[in-house]
């Protein structure tokens, strides 16, 4: 009897589930986009029973239509956007309130104040991060500050937090599993990364309980069992997406570098086993926990790539179907000298200002959609030059390559720009999906399928290798890109001083 692996791959803008067989080949995928709120500027808001019934619906729809049964799933891994935020009554399962995104910019006054308590030095050092509204800290603060409900289920000890990951485990396990993994507790604020515990100083400060957060576990370990599907299924993998990615792209070596363009653009440095603060507006995360190897990477946050495109095409109708942007960055002129900012939420690192917001510099009358559009794309590859330089700094290494993955990566225009832009070598994956391929080694090593993480290394070395993707050189001139970059530092320097 066949038998496969599941991935639930749920995204910012999507849910995804991945079906693979016992040779990380894809046998199907099924995806369904769900709705955006923007209830105020800043403000990003999803619905977590929306999200919840959609993985259900997509987990039905992969296994009847490849007729597929529980019986047959070694495990399911789960992968997630990071820092998304829920609040939901334990007794019914409701959510007090929709989910805060991690792109919600809401919080922005809570963490002001967090640095005028001059809290910035103690956040970092527990937790590894920077005091910023990306992250599930501010939002509990938030929920619990302006929620009655909330407030009603705290004093009745019903409430519960969680991740998205631990959300869509404690729906599949039917209440019985309040999981995370120590990937996505790391990016919360409020998980001491060394210590491997929740953080009680920081609880203190943010007056937010205990008792509402989620046991936290490593990468591999037995999640729970999901009935719901005509059978029992063992769920055995978890970790946060940009971390599953790195993980999908056997990033397990000290130094190695990767780079995903999804919804935002989240670059990671695996750092090795020793816990290290950066000194350049970075942020340190947990990598992943494998049995007992654990490892650290620094990650740089660029918190507008896909949706940049997305706003383009929804907003502004430039283009029908995202594909079409190549075809617009060729015809692009290149005498027009357009510089786009995306910060629709924000910038994030280097910059981490909150309040920013985007704009378009050196507008003409000969200006038309394919400059606009090459610009916009090109601004992440200068953002991204940001954070390898930032990387670069703090870890003494020389980045000579990363490997990139994402929907973005299927733009070979935008890659050949990042090449160009970070004069260093790209490798692109030829799975793109990167994170839900993660997701699908993590339960593949808890379920005992393959034995460790050299199991996933060794066919990766293969020239055979079914991820082995494209391989993008610098074409242009050092000396041109540095004037390049000098102009976006000016143009963003500008952008910053407006809303200093």
């Amino acid at each position: 009897m066949k038998k496969f692996i599941l991935s639930i791959d749920q995204g910012t803008t999507s849910s995804r589930i991945v079906m693979y067989n016992n040779s990380f080949n894809v046998i199907d995928s099924v995806q369904k986009e769900f709705k955006q709120f923007f209830p105020k500027n800043g403000w990003v808001e999803h619905n977590p029973v929306e999200i919840w019934n959609d993985v259900k619906l997509l987990i039905q729809k992969i296994l009847k239509k490849n007729k597929v049964k529980a019986s047959q799933i070694y495990s399911i891994g789960i992968t997630n956007q990071r820092e998304t935020t829920v609040l939901w009554d334990k007794r019914t399962g409701n959510p007090v309130c929709n989910a805060i995104v991690w792109q919600d910019r809401r919080t922005t006054d809570i963490c002001r104040y967090l640095k005028e308590k001059k809290l910035d030095r103690k956040i970092q050092n527990i937790t590894g991060l920077i005091i910023d509204p990306y992250f599930s800290a501010t939002k509990i603060k938030w929920i619990l500050d302006n929620n009655s409900e909330a407030k009603k289920l705290v004093k009745e000890n019903n409430l519960l937090f969680g991740t998205i990951d631990s959300w869509l485990l404690w729906n599949l396990t039917e209440k019985e599993s309040h999981i995370t993994d120590i990937t996505n507790a790391s990016r919360t604020m409020l998980y001491d990364s060394r210590k491997e515990e929740w953080s009680t100083e920081l609880l203190k400060i943010l007056d937010i309980p205990k008792n509402i957060l989620p046991k936290v576990v490593s990468n591999t370990y037995d999640f729970g069992v999901t009935d719901l599907f005509g059978g029992p299924i063992h769920i055995g993998g978890m970790a946060g997406d940009q971390q599953a990615s790195a993980i999908g792209q056997a990033c397990f070596k000290k130094g190695q570098t990767k780079s995903t363009y999804g919804t935002g653009c989240f670059i990671l440095m695996n750092i090795g086993k020793k816990f290290q603060l950066s000194k350049n507006k970075l942020v340190t995360s947990v990598a992943y926990k494998i049995g007992n190897q654990k490892m650290y990477c620094y990650e740089g946050s660029i918190f507008v790539a896909g949706s940049a495109v997305q706003w383009l095409r929804d907003k502004l109708f430039f283009f029908k179907d995202s594909k079409e942007t190549e075809l617009l960055y060729s015809k692009a002129n290149k005498n027009e000298n357009i510089m786009v900012v995306p910060a629709l939420t924000g910038l994030g690192a280097p910059y981490w200002q909150p309040d920013a917001r985007g704009a378009v510099f050196g507008l003409t009358r000969d200006t038309s959609i394919p400059e606009i559009v090459k610009a916009t794309l090109d601004s992440l590859c200068y953002q991204t030059f940001d954070i390898i330089e930032s990387m670069r700094k703090d870890s003494g290494t020389k980045i000579s390559e990363i490997t990139v993955d994402g929907g973005m990566a299927d733009n070979n225009k935008f890659i050949q720009s990042l090449s160009d832009i970070l004069q260093i070598k790209i490798v692109k994956s030829s799975n793109i999906e990167a994170s839900a391929l993660g997701a699908a080694y993590l339960a593949a090593l808890s379920s005992g399928l393959i034995k460790n993480i050299d199991s996933i290394i060794k066919p990766l070395k293969s020239k055979n290798a079914s991820n082995v993707g494209n391989f993008y050189y610098p074409k242009i001139k050092k000396s041109l890109i540095n004037k390049q970059i000098l102009k976006w530092r000016k143009t963003v320097s500008v952008l910053l001083k407006y809303y200093d």
